[in-house]
């Protein structure tokens, strides 16, 4: 056998007409043809099995497009198998011209569009629940730790509320007792306090702090000195404390103060 029959037992041709190459390693394609490393793919030489498939093989449905005119996106609703089935969804259409966009288009002014008038004004959402709110939780027209009439009757928001009145009474509460300064009492010991004459308003009303184990008659002569009251047998004078139910409770000066109100209490003096 000659060198040239030796070496064209070896590999096999191309069975591409166009290409013809004599591969030393060709590959068989689905076809039961051999074809070089370049053109087994069956796209690479129009392979009849491929040809058949696609014939076979139902053309796949366009994607429903975006309603607006210049615009070539899918629309939202081109992703729902069934766009008819409304079974527990909100079809995701325009409410003026019920028209489906993409999401760049969906707001009617996006697409010029003059969504229609509804026909009757929608009711308001949440009105129980709003109303349930307003009555345990108040408005922003709450004035603040010394309004009953507004005043929420939660438990829990009213002691978040004392807490928030607290720290500000912090920044701007002066010792009642003038022997007391900021570094002599810790801040865990003193008891805060909204203060005024039982009669006026709350721009008279003054913030004073005092220590906890201050007596309330001894809190009650100090008061007096700083809204220069005169306290006597004919005329005497008496601290007031309106609780969180709005009840008016005249408190015992022969108990301590810290006793019988809680840290950031409203107070009057009365007579």
């Amino acid at each position: 056998m000659s060198q040239a029959q030796a070496k064209a037992e070896i590999g096999a041709h191309c069975a591409l007409p166009s290409c013809n190459l004599n591969d030393f390693l060709p590959i068989r394609c689905k076809c039961d043809q051999l074809f070089c490393r370049d053109h087994v793919f069956p796209d690479a030489h129009s392979c009849p099995l491929l040809v058949q498939s696609q014939s076979k093989s139902e053309p796949s449905p366009k994607l429903q497009r975006c309603a607006a005119p210049s615009c070539n996106k899918p629309s939202l609703e081109a992703y729902i198998a069934n766009a008819q089935d409304t079974a527990d969804r909100s079809p995701a259409l325009c409410p003026g011209c019920k028209q489906a966009y993409c999401a760049e288009h969906r707001e009617p002014k996006s697409h010029s569009c003059s969504p229609s008038e509804p026909s009757e004004p929608a009711p308001q959402k949440n009105a129980a629940a709003k109303a349930l709110l307003a009555k345990h939780f108040g408005t922003s027209s709450d004035s603040g730790p010394g309004s009953s009439s507004t005043r929420p009757m939660n438990p829990k928001k009213l002691a978040q509320q004392r807490q928030i009145a607290v720290m500000k009474m912090r920044h701007k509460a002066k010792p009642l007792d003038p022997k007391d300064n900021t570094g002599s009492v810790p801040m865990d010991q003193r008891l805060h306090v909204f203060v005024r004459q039982e009669g006026q308003d709350k721009t008279s009303e003054r913030v004073f702090w005092l220590r906890k184990t201050i007596w309330t008659g001894r809190a009650l002569d100090m008061l007096a000195s700083q809204f220069k009251l005169a306290i006597s047998d004919t005329q005497p004078l008496k601290l007031l404390y309106t609780s969180d139910e709005g009840e008016t409770i005249v408190l015992r000066t022969d108990q301590p103060l810290a006793e019988q109100i809680p840290d950031g209490a409203a107070l009057s003096l009365s007579r």
